[in-house]
Formats: structure tokens, C-alpha cells, sequence
């Protein structure tokens, strides 16, 4: 089994998000979380990184963030300077792995801490599905959410299995892609979208991804009528993201049609009609600790035991 080459994104909130009414009360973080949180006083990233190292299925690791504050860290991983949206680190990552390497490359968030174990299960998991244009894991909701503790305000969401079963997932916070399979300038749009609306509603996020998206979408469809082609692409994705949301707010979404459709919007057009299980693939696991990102000092607290100011 080939290790996967492995960014962490170690970039920062630039100020404090707003949580919904289930996060009353708590305080949320505006911080290089890898660096500023810390677990018996060393920074939540050197932790991360050498679970990765001790990990047979992850490296090279690489951390896209500002060299100013993970340089002095000493770690061994390999720094992409970048210091700007979550849309900006990514494409610089994405960028650095093209300039190197081909094929699927990993990216993991800076504050979230599965073990080595457990990433060496979400790689074999990886293998198995392979190939694939790009796997991101959810996590089963315990029942009680009482015993997420202070992560229990997070929102999550209802899908159905083919089994029939209904459950509630929690989204994962690492995820496996070719690049060369995605839309990434879509993808890019949409990863800032979906961040700045993180922990809202469905239907406050579908209202900022339209205004997000949709000029942008309108002008590539312009490009394809002036190459004599149809110009279908705005209203196969618009219809596709409105089906998804409206699906989410019924509790009616399938995990294979949420598959389907998130294929339709992601994958390059002339992938579009690829067997589903080469396309895009939402396996579910049973680690809470990939859902449990350090969204608040509580939280951090909680599992990290303090927030150092940076």
C-alpha cells in the first residue's frame, strides 16, 4: 500500500465565527489553531505530524500556513507559505503537490487529532474504495450526543442507507481527491462558501453559496455558447446543489443520491459519467475524533488543555 502525500491546513480564522443558538454560551477561537492550541505544552500540529509520520499510510506531510509560525516549530513536515482563505491555502497545496507528484493527495485539518491508529484504518478504508475521485468520510452521530460533550452543539445532518436505516453524520475533517478529476475553481468558490457558513443552517448556506457561485457559473456557460457548445453547466449544478439542500431540510437525502449530485457539481465534465463507485464516495465511520475540530476555547480546553495566544 503507496503512502498518500498529506497536507494539514494550518491556516487561521481571521476573527471570532458566529455560532448558532446550540453553541450559546461558548466562546469561539480566532487563532493558528495547530500552533496556538496545545497538549501538555506542545503545539496540537507536532502532534498531528507525528501520528502521520508513525502512520504506514500518510507522507509525505506538508503543512500550508504561514512559515512565520510553523517554521519555529521545528517539525518534520515541509511548509507551503500561504496565509489567506481556506480556498487560498488549499489551491496552494493543491498547487505544491501538482508541481511534484500525481495522483490523490490527503487534507486534513490543523485541529482536529485522530490517533495513529485510527488513521492508519481511514487509509486501509482509502485502499479498499480506491479508485476513486475523491473520499471523504462522515461520522455516525453517537445517539446520546451527550457523550460529545462540549462538541455536542455542532450541527449535524439526517441521510438514508440503502438499508433503509435513517441516521445522523457528523462532516469528517480529512479527505482523499485527484485533483486532476475536480472542478477545482468551483471547488475553491465553494470551500469558502461552505466556511464562512460553517455551523449555520441549510438554507442560510444555500442563500451564500448562490451568491457565491452563480456569475461565476454564468460566465463559464457564456465561454462554452462561444465554442458552439451547450451551455448547460450553471443549470446542472444549480439544480443539483438545490436538490441537496432541499433534500437536508425534508430529511429525505440519500447518502448514494448525495453522491450522485455532488458528483454532477465537483467532477470535471468529462468525468461526469463515471460508474458512481469511481466518482465521489461518503463511507461512514464510527471516529468521533475526525467530527471533533476545535471550534471554540471550550472545546480546546476540553482536549487540548489550553489555548496559547499567537
Amino acid at each position: 500500500m503507496r503512502t498518500v502525500p498529506v497536507t494539514i491546513l494550518g491556516g487561521s480564522d481571521r476573527k471570532p465565527g458566529s455560532l448558532p443558538e446550540s453553541g450559546a454560551g461558548l466562546h469561539p477561537l480566532a487563532a493558528y489553531k495547530g500552533a496556538a492550541i496545545r497538549v501538555e505544552g506542545r503545539p496540537l500540529v507536532s502532534i498531528l505530524v507525528e501520528r502521520l509520520n508513525a502512520s504506514d499510510g500518510f507522507g509525505p506531510i506538508t503543512i500550508a500556513g504561514p512559515n512565520e509560525v510553523y517554521a519555529p516549530l521545528g517539525l518534520d513536515a515541509h511548509i507551503v507559505e500561504t496565509d489567506g482563505s481556506v480556498a487560498t491555502n488549499l489551491r496552494r497545496a493543491i498547487e505544491a503537490h501538482q508541481r511534484i507528484a500525481e495522483g490523490p493527495m490527503a487534507v486534513l485539518a490543523c485541529d482536529v487529532l485522530p490517533t495513529t491508529e485510527e488513521l492508519d484504518e481511514l487509509r486501509r478504508d482509502f485502499e479498499e474504495a480506491s479508485p476513486c475521485a475523491l473520499w471523504f468520510p462522515f461520522v455516525r452521530a453517537p445517539e446520546d450526543r451527550g457523550e460529545l460533550g462540549v462538541f455536542g452543539w455542532k450541527p449535524a445532518y439526517q441521510v438514508g442507507l440503502p438499508s433503509g436505516e435513517t441516521l445522523e453524520i457528523l462532516p469528517g475533517h480529512l479527505a482523499i481527491f485527484e485533483p486532476e478529476a475536480l472542478r477545482l475553481p468551483l471547488l475553491y468558490r465553494l470551500c469558502d462558501a461552505a466556511y464562512r457558513t460553517r455551523n449555520h443552517s441549510v438554507a442560510y448556506r444555500r442563500a451564500v453559496m448562490l451568491r457565491m457561485v452563480l456569475l461565476s457559473l454564468l460566465a463559464q456557460d457564456l465561454k462554452l455558447l462561444f465554442r458552439l457548445r451547450l451551455p448547460n453547466r450553471t443549470l446542472t449544478i444549480l439544480k443539483s446543489g438545490l436538490r441537496i439542500a432541499h433534500q437536508l431540510r425534508a430529511k429525505r437525502l440519500q447518502l448514494q443520491e448525495l453522491e450522485d449530485l455532488i458528483g454532477r457539481i465537483f467532477l470535471r465534465q468529462h468525468l461526469g459519467e463515471l460508474p458512481r463507485e469511481r466518482g465521489i464516495r461518503y463511507p461512514l465511520v464510527d471516529m468521533v475524533s475526525l467530527a471533533e475540530d476545535m471550534d471554540t476555547e471550550e472545546e480546546a480546553r476540553a482536549l487540548a488543555g489550553e489555548v496559547a495566544s499567537t
